[in-house]
């Protein structure tokens, strides 16, 4: 008699949890509006409403935000109750676009173009498998649960902007694999939305593929001259002076105890230790790694999945400002695992392709529970590249 493959009926289930815990958290924003707005949003909120009145070169005015958040939520508060919009101003003119008076018809528009961003990634994720010879049921499942991996969820609930860093991140690890140079370092500089992980995982590129850096390099002086045309040098200046404020991790809503990065670590492992050290020594920890990655990149004969594994896994545990929607970026060590996996006989290909639900479940257990929620996302960006070491340095010790 034929065994009973039950792994097909876990995945389904698995994807059907999912979707029916996601719903729940997403009907009070349906039903019950006024009492379920998504925070997040309105610092994009706030800056497509600035925008929208012709000022683009007050958009990082910490004094102007205040006064247009007090218009949309009816009520006075402090500068230092603002929560900053501290994004590059990439994709301002789309957040004009969508920002009317109606604050959650704004959002519902907004969570429309993170879907285009993130239907583009899984397009993009599909080439990548294809290009791995992976079969269209693998191919299916595995972009199925990737599109509900639960941090992606978590952005798209915030209303964050997530799904574009992704977008950048999978083009740039779809021309690092197939090397497409050009893919790769253009990929690499939209992930200048978060300028603290793109800079990370440019600098190694220096020292091995350096024509990914020149890409880099030059997508992103595109994207500078953009964004200086949008809001002017004054603006510019702005911008620096905020990225400052929110740097000090003082009053603006920061709250970086609440981060998943070496920062939120170690003020919550020591509450009392003095802020300013804890920033100088997390600096410390940027600086390290990203030399350490340069060395490795230096040394070693191509760039492999481990490679990437490990530097998408550090740029999220190093980086100075990183909070939960910002997990998502663990897709990629997901993905490395899965390939590594697959191409070195280590995985089966419907292991592989389950991955991302295993993962989104383990992170979503977790986040009930806070012991859970601080710990898991740091032994995940621990095991994940360690796995993909593992599974990548047998196969070629065989």
């Amino acid at each position: 008699m034929k065994k009973f493959d039950s792994r097909p009926a876990l995945i389904i289930a698995g994807l059907t949890l999912q979707l029916i815990w996601y719903g729940m958290l997403w009907s009070g924003m349906v039903f019950h509006p006024e009492e379920y707005k998504p925070t997040d949003f309105s610092i994009f909120y706030t800056a497509g409403r600035i925008a929208a009145s012709g000022h683009y070169d007050l958009l990082y005015d910490i004094e102007t935000q205040r006064q247009v958040r007090e218009a949309f939520l009816g009520q006075s508060i402090q500068t230092t109750q603002v929560l900053p919009f501290n994004h590059p101003p990439l994709l301002v003119p789309i957040l004009q676009l969508v920002s009317t008076q109606d604050y959650m018809a704004s959002y519902w528009r907004w969570i429309f173009v993170m879907a285009c961003f993130l239907f583009v990634t899984m397009i993009i994720i599909n080439r990548l498998l294809r290009a791995m010879k992976w079969d269209r049921i693998s191919r299916s499942i595995f972009i199925s649960s990737s599109v509900l991996f639960y941090p992606v969820f978590a952005s798209f609930l915030k209303g964050q902007d997530t799904a574009f860093l992704l977008f950048g991140a999978s083009l740039w690890f779809y021309g690092v694999m197939t090397r497409k140079d050009m893919p790769a370092g253009i990929g690499l500089a939209l992930t200048v939305i978060r300028p603290q992980i793109a800079i990370m995982l440019a600098v190694p590129f220096l020292f091995n593929r350096r024509k990914v850096w020149w890409w880099f390099c030059a997508g992103a002086a595109v994207l500078g001259l953009y964004c200086l045309a949008l809001i002017g040098p004054g603006g510019v200046r702005d911008f620096i002076n905020l990225l400052q404020l929110s740097a000090s991790g003082v009053g603006y809503e920061m709250f970086q105890n609440a981060m998943f990065n070496f920062t939120g670590m170690a003020l919550r492992l020591f509450p009392n230790a003095s802020l300013d050290l804890v920033h100088g020594i997390a600096w410390g920890v940027f600086l390290a790694v990203m030399i350490g990655l340069s060395v490795w990149w230096k040394v070693s004969p191509e760039i492999r999945y481990r490679h990437i594994a490990l530097a998408a896994s550090l740029s999220l545990f190093a980086a100075p400002h990183l909070h939960y929607h910002d997990l998502a970026f663990l897709i990629i060590p997901v993905i490395c695992l899965a390939l590594a996996g697959v191409a070195s006989n280590r995985i089966k290909i419907n292991y592989a392709a389950a991955l991302p639900v295993a993962v989104s479940f383990t992170l979503l257990f977790a986040d009930l529970w806070d012991p859970l929620r601080y710990t898991v996302p740091y032994l995940l960006m621990a095991a994940l590249p360690a796995f993909t070491w593992m599974v990548e340095k047998k196969y070629e010790a065989d």
